[in-house]
């Protein structure tokens, strides 16, 4: 017996291995392109569920606290906070997650002539749902295949006039395809990259530069926010 798919949904009933005179199709002309279980059709790129955090909380890294995946970084290097993290039990096996994020990054004044400063981030994902991070992404570092950034940028921070309220944006996506089985739980979380450490001793997350409050009385000094979003989708 074969189930009967229509235009619309799946029929109530089964019709026998034919191919059928109306608008419906034969299940097994599908069986490369959807899978149908217990009544429901999967198809290729069907979001299967939605995961999200956010946080405010203000953060600062003056040093490495050792659960930065990258390496090679010179005078800077990475953090993990475990603030911002999404954990993923998959529905379904081998799925593709499909992960946006949209946070902020600033770094304390320069008190040299050298004014800007380069921050970033990276995707990382632990498969086992711990704390061995996997990077994901673009922007592999070709001297260094550890050190990978999804995005990177300058922004000046001069030491002086309007230091006290700027923040550099992140924001991006990337897709990761899983070899996870189905209830297997995934941890995804964000890298931050801080490339200065000489002359922009701190980099600070969901924090003015010389004041740790979210957010000033101006409407250039919005509040500071930081949020991670996974989507997994069926292969």
């Amino acid at each position: 017996m074969t189930t009967r798919v229509r235009a619309g949904g799946i029929a109530s009933n089964t019709v026998s291995n034919a191919m059928l005179k109306d608008d419906s199709v034969d299940s097994d002309i599908l069986a490369n392109a959807i899978n149908i279980t217990a009544g429901q059709i999967v198809y290729p790129g069907m979001p299967l569920q939605i995961q999200n955090t956010n946080f405010t909380d203000h953060l600062s890294y003056g040093t490495s606290d050792s659960t930065g995946a990258a390496t090679g970084l010179g005078n800077g290097f990475s953090v993990i906070p475990s603030n911002i993290y999404v954990n993923v039990t998959a529905i379904r096996s081998n799925s593709k997650y499909f992960c946006i994020f949209d946070g902020n990054a600033s770094c304390s004044a320069d008190s040299t002539a050298l004014g800007d400063w380069i921050g970033g981030f990276g995707f990382v994902v632990d498969p086992a749902g711990g704390t061995s991070w996997t990077q994901f992404g673009s922007g592999t570092n070709t001297s260094n295949t550890n050190n990978v950034k999804f995005f990177a940028a300058r922004a000046d921070a001069s030491g002086s006039g309007n230091d006290s309220w700027w923040s550099m944006q992140l924001c991006g996506n990337a897709m990761y395809t899983s070899t996870a089985a189905a209830g297997a739980t995934l941890r995804f979380a964000i890298e931050y990259f801080h490339y200065d450490g000489v002359h922009h001793e701190t980099m600070y997350i969901n924090r003015r530069t010389t004041s740790s409050a979210q957010a000033g009385s101006a409407a250039y000094q919005g509040g500071l926010a930081t949020s991670l979003t996974v989507w997994e989708n069926a292969t």
